[in-house]
């Protein structure tokens, strides 16, 4: 069973566990196993209260990551805040790339707060087990409303009919961009498949050349019981630990951007817009 994009709350309360402080906690939202080395990456790190659970990251709260290598090189940079459910919960973003394979730290230090506790991951040699930047995308037919009741490949409550006319492996045939979004929001935990899934709706609008393609992350989602949810195909073939993801792939069939769990505004975009230079 596809392991789901983590909830943030879930995350704070093993953090909470470990906490011993009033300090701020940082949590890292990506599932583990998605940081590679040598390659731009999105970390995703929510800042929450010690003491009541609260979420603390705002848009009107600026923040600045302390990332500390394996090597015990400690990096400063800029984390952005985007919302994972718009007005309700957010995080903060921070792109960098990883030069160093094991285990890195991350902190936080927000506008007027104590400096954050501190959280691990892991990154990996080449360890993802989906198709990176560069990686040519996988080919693999996905279900259409050629053959079903568009109620019966998407549990969205307002879908694009757009989004579900062509199968993958035609859309990455047919010498156009491709966006793909693996999300379910009526079974996503995280309660961020909607607004993303939400997100690249809007942007499709201005982008008519463009395939979108959306793919529910079960085969069966409208089954009297959770328990018997079986992952699409489609999800298996791409190696999804989590979801939701969002993939942009060029009119050659090479992916050229990624997005685990929320958009930041402008990002996909500016992935578009990159492939129309």
């Amino acid at each position: 069973m596809l392991r789901r994009f983590v909830p943030l709350f879930l995350l704070a309360v093993a953090a909470l566990a470990c906490s011993q402080g009033p300090a701020p906690l940082a949590v890292v939202a990506n599932a583990p196993g998605t940081f590679d080395v040598g390659e731009p990456q999105r970390l995703m790190v929510a800042l929450i209260e010690a003491d009541t659970s609260e979420y603390l990251a705002s848009p009107n709260l600026a923040a600045e990551a302390l990332l500390v290598a394996p090597d015990g090189q400690e990096l400063s940079m800029e984390a952005d805040f985007v919302w994972t459910v718009p007005d309700v919960v957010g995080i903060y973003l921070i792109h960098t790339t990883f030069d160093q394979v094991g285990t890195w730290w991350v902190k936080l230090k927000a506008s007027g707060l104590s400096e954050s506790t501190q959280y691990s991951f892991i990154v990996s040699e080449d360890a993802d087990p989906m198709p990176g930047i560069g990686d040519p995308a996988i080919s693999v037919e996905t279900r259409t409303t050629a053959d079903h009741e568009l109620e019966d490949i998407s549990t969205d409550s307002d879908p694009e009919p757009a989004f579900y006319t062509t199968s993958l492996d035609e859309a990455l045939g047919s010498g156009r961009p491709t966006v793909i979004v693996f999300a379910t929001p009526a079974f996503c935990e995280s309660q961020t498949c909607g607004p993303m899934l939400d997100q690249v709706k809007a942007v499709a609008e201005d982008h008519a050349r463009a395939n979108f393609i959306h793919v529910e992350i079960y085969e069966n989602a409208h089954t009297a019981t959770e328990q018997d949810l079986l992952i699409d195909p489609a999800v298996d073939a791409w190696g999804l630990p989590s979801e939701p993801w969002v993939f942009v792939v060029d009119q050659n069939g090479i992916v050229t951007a990624r997005f685990e769990g929320t958009l930041q505004e402008g990002e996909l975009e500016s992935a578009l817009r990159s492939l129309d230079t």
